[in-house]
Order: C-alpha cells, then structure tokens, then sequence
C-alpha cells in the first residue's frame, strides 16, 4: 500500500497543511489545503513541553502524561476540518514538513498516539539536496554493522542491546559487529564506506570541538556529522540509539539527518535520552519484524506497542522516529546458502585437518619440515623408553581475580595463555584443570592426589589484578611433592599490552621450572602472538561457550573407584602417568574435531550446535560476532589428547586460527591450547563444554 503524505509547512505565523492520499486523490483535479493559526512561540513551547516529558525517563505515570501532551500537539497543531481525514486514514502515513523539533509520534487524537495508529515515517524538507549513492553491490545475503561505544563506561544496558540485535540479526544477516575499543574512528570510517545494508549504532550522540553533533567512539574520539556524511557508502537501514540522535534545531547538525544526506535509504533515530533494556527490546523486535518481510513503518509500529504493553511507563516506545517512507519493505530474507561439510574421512586415513592455503616458493617448505621433524623427534624421543630425559609435568590450576574490577575473560586468556605457551616447550608436559579435575570425580582424589597420579612435579597458581589502566599478573609454582611454594613470577604493564605481559610471564615460569628456551624458540613465541590483538582473543574464547548438562552419558557425580571391566585400569597407579583414549575412540574423538574446525571455518554456527549438547544464544552472538570480523577464516585443530572413561571424556588440542581481521585488514594467527569435556551419546561422542575457564 502507498504511504499518504501530511505536508506541514509554517508560513507567516500560521501552519499550512495538505493531506494527500494516492488512491484516493487518483481522479481529483483539486487539492484541498488547511490553514491553522499557531506562532513561532507557541510551536517553541509546544517542543519545550515535549522535551520535558522525555527528559525525565521512566517516571510514573509516563503514559498519562504523553497522552495529555499529545492531546496538546493534536488540538493545536490540527485543523478540525481535517481531524475526519485523518482519523479514517488506514494507508501508511509521513510526515513531510521542515519543523524539526516536534515529534509526530507523540501527537495524541483523543484515541490513539500517531505512533501507534499509523505506521508513521517522517521526511525532511530541506533547501540541500540529499546524496544520490548506488546501493551496496548485490550480496547473496545482507551484511549488518553493529558499533557499540561506551568509552565513559556509563551505559550499563549497552552490552546487552549489543547482543540482542546480534541475536536478532543472526542467521538474516553477515554480522560485523565492533564493540569497546574496536569501535575506533579509524576503524568505524572504514566500515562505513563498505557499503553495508544495515547499520546500528548504541552509545552517545555528542557535539566535537566545533558544536557539532558526532558519535563519541570506544576510543574517546568524535566522529562529526559532516565526516560521517562524507564517508558513508551504499543505501543502508540505519538505526542510532544514541541519546538525541534525532532532536535537533537545524536537520543539517543532526547525526540522523547526516546519515539521510549521505544516502541513508531510511534513518531510525532516538528524540529521548533513552538507554535502558526497554530500549534495546524495541531495537530488535523492530528488527525481526522488518527482516521478516512487514514494512519499517509496521515493523517499529509493532515494536512500539509490544514495549508499550511491558513497560509503559518507559518512554523507550515513543522515543524514536522513522526519517523515511514507512512503506517502504526490506526485502523478504531468501533461504541461507548452507556450505555442506566436507565427508568423513575413513577411519583408516589419516585425520587432516583444514590449513591455510598461501602459495609459497618451495625453499622455505625444506625449512619446515626441518623443523616439523626435529619437533616430532623432541615430542617423541621424550616418550621412548631409552629418553635421556623426562620432560617437566606442571598443571595450571585457577586463574584468580584481585579485585572486581578483573572480568572472566582477562582470567580465561591468562590460563590458556600459559597453557599454550609452556606447551611448545619439549620440556614440558602441561596438564589443563579440567583434566585434573576430571581424575578426581573419577577417583575420588584430592586435588594433590590427582596432580600426583598424573605424575606432575608442579602446579602453577596465578592471579590478576587491575589498578586504573595496569594490569598485574603473578604466579605461585608450588612443588607438589613438598607443597612448599617453590617460586613466584610477576609482571606488570598497561592493559593493552596484555599479550605481552602473558608472555613474558610464562616465560619467567620457564624459568622458574628451569627451563631455558633457546634463542629460536623464543623468537618462535614471540612471533606466534605478534599477529594477534587482546580482542581478538578475547572474542575467541568466548565463542567457546559454557557447558550443557550431557543428555545422555553421565550427568551425576561419578563413583569415586574406577568401575569393573577393562576400561578400570586406564590410570591405575603404577602405570604410566596418564593413558590415551582407547583406539576406537581416539578415533572419533579426533573425527568429531575435525568436523568442529570444518565447521568453523565455513562459519556453521547450526552445524557446531549440531556437534554439541548445548549451544546457547549468548555461544550464538559470541560466534557471530567472531565470524564477522575473521575473514577467509582457516581453523587447524592438532595436538589432540584424550582421555575416556566409559561415556565420558576430557580432550585437550591446540586450536589454531588464521583469518583477516575485518576491521583493520591485519592478518591475524591465534594459537590456544583449549581443554574440554566430552560425553558419549549412543554411538557418537559430542562436546559438552570448551574452554579451560575459571
């Protein structure tokens, strides 16, 4: 259906008013025109009055009070000869006029809010000429930008309206989504000129140095409307929930109006200073809604009466305007091209696991497999009964916070940190937490029992702390043994260098365990995490997701003795210190890896919930929003070690990442050595938990 138009336009004191509507005026050969007696002052006190209601946020009452404000606008601002028109209108409705500061939505006819009773856009008549851009090249599938800048650290409900409308756009959409410090001018310049066909933006809408309006980034700085304006590309749906992104004197100094001068296709802009839950709700249904075929002008209609109902006295559900027709379809979502996995390969051949592909010139593939034999041979030759030497057998145990102020990902990158770095040394055994923890539901064993069944010499205690922008890390290696404290290692440093400081701890650990890596080893280290940011993998592990409760397998507290039958003796004392998984499910085991880096690599989030026993919506919104900024993602699971008690299983593998990083155009190589709990549902073994946590 074609939108009807209310053009409302003040001249000489008063509002000159037209309402067209396409089917019914087809044959008309006059228009009829309605003047209405309102001065500039009282038009500045109607926008005073309706800037106050939204000015004090979910008071009581809120929803009387709009209505009575309304009702103002409404018997003001209309002619009653054309009140009739109006109230019989069923067609979608914009607004056309060059008053910027009253909000339609809120004007009340005695029944209903426009807001509510019109699928309502509102368009700008401006004296400029808006910018003619080509829209995005075609796409199998649309691509979403998510930015969520929260420098000052005063939007509590940012984080969670980041990763509802990733969770509202996953699976209908590509997700680039940039968050915190991601989310830095230089970064959120070049995204804007990709040409994406949606952009949400949560965080505050500020002036710069200039008394502009600009966005305020992650990273402190301002992007101003005009540069904004300038740098944007394509026909994007643009959503700003920004604190007045939209209420503005002049359209030309508003962000929301720089995004429709720049070619935005529609522009969904905050009138209230409006950052709580309610806000965010209305984002995404609005989303769901448009994305599932209705109109953008049906689509925030329905999302508005949907908070309406929750909450209505949060002015979250008449905070915004649609700057465009609300006519207006994206298109309906077309099925997802499902890349297939690749088949199984028989068990008799070997496992391989996806790699990068780089054409490479021949010579330096001599220098590799030089170094992949005399790896082999220090990995093996520490195994063989004539070994000169045992290698050093440590577990790393919890990763403590001092403090608040230290979130759970600082804790998790610091383990799996050292994990992955002690473990390149061919001098030392590293034993996971999990593993640790495993023996001892299966054994009944204190934790010093299971460290010494696995025959380990060591554990290692570690603990973070924040103090303003440093970080301090410290570890306690202890001597199982005596269970005297043998010695600490502690460094400290500005937290964006916390990858360095990870690793100059765990080689002060080397040390302390009396390590000494020669000097290529060390440049091997350095040069693993040179390619890397904190972000990056900060957004990895969370893609690990939690653990399910097994559906199947063993759920309960195991025994506390190994159970009869020849699966009893796979770590009886007196054995080596720890046993392989039996063939037939070593086998699997590996298989069941391979699928899951297949299945990260072709960016499967169904096929990897097919691979566990759980997969929640935060997993979700983690993998989605680590799909879309690893570009030409390739995932190498090796280094695979298992071990299996009856239906259940810990396993432990290095997991290596190599993609493009989206946002910077860095290549970026993560390497992590993550542990994991696995439980046999039938014939098949399936993930029930990833990621060595605190």
């Amino acid at each position: 259906m074609r939108a009807a138009t209310l053009t409302i336009e003040p001249v000489a004191g008063a509002l000159h008013l037209r309402l067209d509507v396409p089917e019914r005026d087809v044959g008309e050969a006059l228009a009829r025109e309605f003047r209405q007696r309102v001065d500039p002052a009282t038009l500045r006190a109607l926008d005073e009055s309706a800037g106050a209601l939204f000015r004090t946020s979910g008071r009581a009452q809120f929803a009387e009070d709009a209505r009575r404000t309304g009702m103002a606008l409404y018997r003001t601002l209309v002619p009653e000869a054309l009140r009739d028109d109006l109230r019989a209108l069923r067609a979608p409705l914009v607004v056309a006029s060059s008053l910027t500061g009253l909000p339609w939505e809120l004007v009340h006819d005695g029944d209903e809010f426009w807001g509510l009773r019109y699928a309502l856009g509102t368009r700008l008549v401006l004296e400029r000429s808006v910018a003619v851009r080509s829209p995005a090249r075609p796409r199998d599938r649309r691509r979403a930008l998510v930015v969520g800048a929260d420098p000052d650290g005063d939007l509590p409900h940012l984080g969670r309206e980041i990763d509802a409308v990733c969770d509202a756009l996953e699976g209908r959409a590509e997700i680039v989504c940039v968050a915190d410090r991601l989310a830095s001018f230089d970064r959120l310049l070049t995204h804007l000129g990709e040409g994406f066909d949606i952009v949400h933006f949560a965080g505050h809408v500020v002036t710069d140095d200039a008394g502009r309006p600009a966005l305020l980034l992650g990273d402190g700085r301002r992007l101003p409307a005009t540069v904004l304006e300038a740098n944007l590309a394509g026909r994007p749906l643009v959503y700003v929930n920004g604190c007045t992104s939209a209420h503005t004197a002049a359209a030309t100094a508003s962000v929301a109006h720089a995004f429709l001068h720049g070619g935005a296709l529609a522009v969904v802009g905050t009138i209230a200073d409006v950052a709580d839950e309610h806000a965010a709700s209305l984002a995404t249904t609005f989303y769901r809604e448009a994305l599932g075929g209705a109109s953008l002008g049906n689509a925030l209609r329905e999302a508005r009466a949907q908070v309406r109902e929750r909450a209505p006295d949060s002015p979250a559900w008449l905070s915004v305007v649609l700057y465009g027709s609300p006519a207006h379809a994206v298109m309906r979502d077309e099925p997802a091209k499902v890349v297939p996995l690749r088949a199984a390969e028989p068990a008799a051949t070997p496992v391989r696991l996806p790699v990068p592909s780089r054409r490479m010139p021949r010579w330096p593939w001599l220098v590799v497999a030089l170094a992949v034999l005399l790896a082999l041979a220090a990995r093996v030759g520490r195994d063989w009964p004539w070994s000169a030497a045992r290698p050093i057998a440590v577990g790393v145990m919890d990763v403590r916070a001092r403090g608040a102020a230290v979130p759970d990902w600082m804790r998790t990158l610091t383990r799996d940190s050292l994990n992955t770095i002690l473990s390149r040394m061919p001098e030392v055994q590293v034993f996971s937490r999990q593993k640790i923890d495993f023996l001892r539901e299966k054994r009944g064993l204190t934790e010093i029992e299971a460290a010494e069944a696995l025959g380990m010499t060591q554990l290692l205690g570690a603990t973070v702390g924040i103090d303003g922008a440093h970080v301090t890390l410290e570890v306690e290696v202890v001597d199982i043994a005596s269970g005297v404290l043998q010695d600490t290692a502690r460094v400290q440093g500005p937290q964006e260098q916390l990858l360095e400081l990870e690793t100059e701890l765990a080689l002060r650990v080397l040390t302390a365990l009396g390590v000494h890596p020669s000097a290529d080893e060390l440049r091997a280290v350095v040069a693993e995490r040179k390619d890397a940011t904190v972000e990056a993998y900060r957004l990895l592990s969370e893609t690990l997701g939690g653990g399910g409760k097994p559906r199947g397998g063993s759920a309960a507290p195991p025994p506390t003795t190994p159970p009869p039958g020849p699966d009893a003796s796979w770590l009886a004392p007196g054995t080596r210190a720890y046993a392989q998984a039996p063939d037939k499910d070593d086998v699997a085991i590996r298989e069941l890896l391979r699928r899951y880096a297949l299945a990260l690599e072709s960016k499967q989030a169904d096929a990897l919930a097919a691979l566990q026993v759980e997969m929640d919506d935060a997993q979700r919104a983690s993998l989605a929003r680590y799909f879309a900024i690893a570009n030409a993602l390739a995932v190498q699971v090796r280094d695979v070690d298992a071990l299996v008690d009856g239906p259940d299983a810990v396993v432990t593998f290095t997991r290596e990442d190599t993609f493009t990083d989206a946002p910077s155009g860095r290549a970026m190589h993560l390497e992590v050595r993550v542990s994991g709990r696995l439980v046999k549902q039938g014939d098949a073994w399936k993930i029930q938990s990833l990621g060595d946590r605190p």
